[in-house]
């Protein structure tokens, strides 16, 4: 099946739309990092690579894994391999204030981000990635108001972490707030 994506004249093309939605507005499906399966269960019990922050069987101290096999990348898995989560890096790109504007906004009712390239051949190409919060054990929060999206790294110093894109309106990073077991969204890049 063919995912549309948008080309920003960046170093990878961003999907239009998360894994799992039905239109770019959508949140789509919520995944723990490394997980490829939706669930309701976002606790440390129901987490496939370990049962506590202390006992994870993979992408651990001891494995020294710091980025996700194709196995365990729902991008891959779900929308074929040419697809994965974006690295740390490649968030870095997207985020970079030279590549990329930011404006907070409301499409059809959903808050979040536009991101509008600055690239010569480039200008008026954009993605909306919808203000779609997170999966805290059994319910959504910071939905209208947030946005956690996974990238494929785990945190380095904190094996129970990953990094991730977060957001809110007037800021935008990249940092080591997530919680591998927590359900956050995942925008694929080509």
């Amino acid at each position: 099946m063919s995912r549309e994506y948008v080309d920003l004249g960046l170093s990878v093309k961003w999907a239009a739309m998360n894994i799992g939605a039905e239109g770019f507005t959508d949140h789509g499906t919520y995944f723990a990092w490394g997980e490829t399966g939706n669930k309701e269960d976002y606790t440390w019990d129901a987490y496939q690579h370990g049962t506590s922050a202390e006992d994870l069987i993979k992408y651990n101290y001891d494995d020294n894994k710091t980025v996700l096999e194709s196995e365990d990348d729902a991008a891959a898995v779900l929308w074929g391999q040419e697809w994965h989560i974006p690295t740390e890096s490649e968030w870095e790109e997207l985020c970079n204030r030279c590549n990329c504007t930011w404006e907070w906004t409301s499409i059809d009712g959903v808050n979040g981000y536009r991101i509008m390239s600055k690239k010569e051949g480039y200008i008026g190409k954009s993605i909306f990635l919808p203000a779609a919060g997170y999966y805290r054990a059994y319910a959504i929060d910071g939905a209208g108001s947030a946005g956690y999206y996974w990238s494929s790294m785990r945190n380095r110093p904190y094996a129970d972490r990953a990094l991730c894109l977060y957001f809110v309106p007037n800021f935008i990073g990249i940092g080591n707030n997530g919680f591998r077991n927590g359900g956050f969204t995942i925008r694929p890049v080509i």
